[in-house]
């Protein structure tokens, strides 16, 4: 298993979580700024419902999310193709979809 970085930052400072597969479990490695400290999991689900807490006590306190790796996305970048249609979420601005031209 690839290790999965999940980094945060708030001004100048940066914080990581790391996920580490151990002998036995699951180590969660917080990195802030250089100065690591782990944590120990035996279930995922475990380690999950604890980082769930962290990111939203992270987001909370003035931290945004930048980035995770590995990156999982395949294939081409959609975002920087035209698109066929402008209006993707036509239900939304009150046209008759039966009298809608395309």
């Amino acid at each position: 298993m690839e290790d999965q970085v999940w980094t945060f930052a708030r001004g100048s400072q940066r914080l990581t979580l790391r996920r580490q597969q151990a002998e036995d479990g699951i180590l969660l490695v917080v990195t802030e700024n250089g100065t690591p400290r782990s944590y120990f999991f035996d279930e995922i689900t475990k380690l999950t419902t604890f980082q769930v807490d962290m990111e939203a006590f992270l987001i909370g306190s003035g931290w945004s999310f930048i980035a995770f790796s590995p990156e999982r996305r395949t294939g081409r970048d959609r975002r920087t193709f035209p698109r066929i249609s402008d209006r993707r979420r036509w239900w939304t601005d009150g046209a008759d979809p039966k009298t809608r031209k395309e």
